[in-house]
């Protein structure tokens, strides 16, 4: 299996489920999301980089804001014969900005021009620009016009299992499988291999 894999805000290409592919025989590049920088349209152009300059891949796989920027993606080349997983992916990404954040975060994030992070288990903060809200505002609900497998958790506090149910509803190319487990899905890492074989094979 040929894959791409598109990790989360958070994280980097040094990915779990990317090493624990490879170690199952599979070709996996992961891609370094912030090549371009951090807001959605720069995410989801290291994303369509891979699929025109890389491809054809088997599966594309995206974690959380790197499942938002494949499905992104892939809606921008409907033409294409792809296959995505999406890994509790980030969709509705101003609703979950606005629920961590509260109205009068926002408010003063707009305000300012600048909002600071402090992302688990980094030493140094991330500043980020008002843009990064607005370039998500257009890429929030992507379409899904390709066979798409969506795997959740059903313990997700940082991205609602609602928000793939939503995606769910309006996509009828897409299926969702959920999972015991939370945002991470570190105990279903078999079960991401699953859909994507079954995608392939489908």
């Amino acid at each position: 299996m040929r894959a791409t894999f598109a990790h989360g805000l958070w994280s980097s290409p040094d990915s779990g489920k990317a090493e624990w592919l490879r170690s199952h025989g599979w070709e996996v590049h992961a891609l370094d999301m912030r090549k371009h920088g951090w807001d959605q349209a720069s995410q989801t152009r290291v994303v369509l980089e891979a699929i025109d300059e890389m491809g054809p891949f088997d599966v594309l796989i995206g974690s959380s804001f790197g499942g938002l920027a494949t499905a992104n993606a892939a809606a921008q080349r409907p033409e294409l014969d792809l296959r995505l997983v999406l890994l509790a992916p980030a969709f509705g990404y101003l609703d979950l900005l606005r629920a961590d954040l509260g109205e009068a975060g926002m408010a003063a994030w707009e305000a300012s021009g600048a909002h600071t992070f402090h992302p688990p288990g980094w030493e140094e903060p991330v500043v980020m620009p008002w843009s990064f809200v607005e370039a998500a505002k257009p890429l929030a609900w992507p379409s899904l016009p390709h066979p798409t497998a969506i795997l959740h958790g059903s313990n997700d506090v940082v991205v609602p299992l609602s928000h793939s149910q939503k995606a769910l509803d309006a996509n009828p190319k897409a299926t969702l499988t959920v999972v015991d487990d939370d945002h991470r899905l570190q105990a279903s890492y078999a079960d991401m291999k699953r859909l994507a074989e079954g995608l392939k094979n489908g």
